[in-house]
């Protein structure tokens, strides 16, 4: 079962991470528990009869983790004529102030950024695999919310120290893909009623005997993604009910950064069906020294990449 955790001794109006005009309700701290072992074990069979990321996302993903130009990684692209047209739409929306028409997808690439390219990537390269009819979670949100975290981790990294920008990038899009992999598991699902109080992970266990937490690290090891984020997504929901010194050290940083990024997309309505918000544990209040989350969330940069998520269609 997964444990109620004491109340935090520190109060939300007070906190380091306390957001003005917050509307949303807080979950109780919940430490969730491994699945069952049968359980488990039936899922990881099924997922590894899932298909490997296609070549073009392994190609993109190692040329951004070089640091690849623009071009370089436009080059890539222009291998998916569909991917590359997505892209091309995506960069001339509107909402975007593109004054003349980007016609080269090296330059659609500068325009949209590096980390929101790699999120519609991944999304057009997972999608077929993932998109199930029956539904737990709904898939398009999930993406939604993925871009978000990821973009706003890498802002958020900047003012946690020694965090990797990068990788806490990399761990927002990805941190919640065990949602999407509930998603083909219904058929083992049990009655189950969402209370809000106790909120989705409580949710999750009822239902399928594991939690998200579970799935995401089966399906991350299935598709070879670093061991750094198949640790991150283990530990994602650690910063509700742990203390740093909890978390692997080598990730604790960008752990960190994902889930203030995560609470900022939910705050801004990017979120996954489950609105409420479990504040970080009060320990974690030093890794944010010379910030507060309330004034992270008014940065131009945070406007500006919710402008651009908000503009990408499917």
């Amino acid at each position: 079962m997964l444990a109620r955790q004491e109340q935090q001794t520190f109060t939300h109006a007070n906190s380091r991470f306390a957001l003005p005009d917050a509307n949303k309700p807080y979950f109780q701290a919940l430490a969730p528990s491994h699945g069952t072992a049968s359980r488990l074990a039936m899922y990881e069979k099924s997922i590894q009869s899932l298909p490997q990321p296609p070549a073009l996302w392994q190609a993109f993903q190692q040329a951004c983790d070089r640091g690849a130009s623009s071009q370089k990684l436009g080059d890539i692209i222009k291998d998916d004529p569909v991917l590359a047209a997505a892209i091309l739409r995506i960069a001339n929306a509107p909402g975007l102030g593109v004054r003349v028409a980007i016609t080269d997808i090296s330059r659609a690439i500068a325009h949209l950024g590096t980390s929101l390219v790699r999120s519609i990537v991944s999304r057009h390269s997972f999608s077929s695999t993932l998109n199930t009819s029956g539904k737990v979670y709904d898939l398009h949100k999930l993406w939604k919310h993925g871009m978000a975290v990821s973009a706003l981790a890498e802002i958020v990294a900047e003012y946690i120290p020694s965090c990797n920008p990068d990788t806490a990038s990399t761990l927002g899009l990805f941190h919640d893909i065990g949602k999407m992999s509930l998603n083909l598991f219904t058929q083992y699902q049990q009655p189950a009623t969402l209370d809000m109080e106790s909120g989705h992970l409580v949710f999750e266990y009822k239902r399928f005997a594991c939690t998200h937490i579970d799935l995401g690290v089966l399906l991350a090891k299935h598709w070879q993604l670093p061991e750094a984020i198949v640790q991150g997504i283990a530990y994602h929901h650690h910063p509700a009910y742990a203390k740093p010194s909890d978390i692997p050290e080598s990730i604790h940083a960008e752990v960190f950064a994902v889930y203030l990024a995560d609470i900022l997309a939910i705050h801004l309505g990017f979120d996954t069906g489950d609105t409420a918000i479990s504040m970080p544990h009060q320990s974690f209040e030093m890794m944010l020294p010379n910030t507060t989350l309330a004034e992270i969330s008014d940065l131009p940069r945070i406007q500006q990449e919710i402008k651009r998520i908000e503009q990408v269609e499917f």
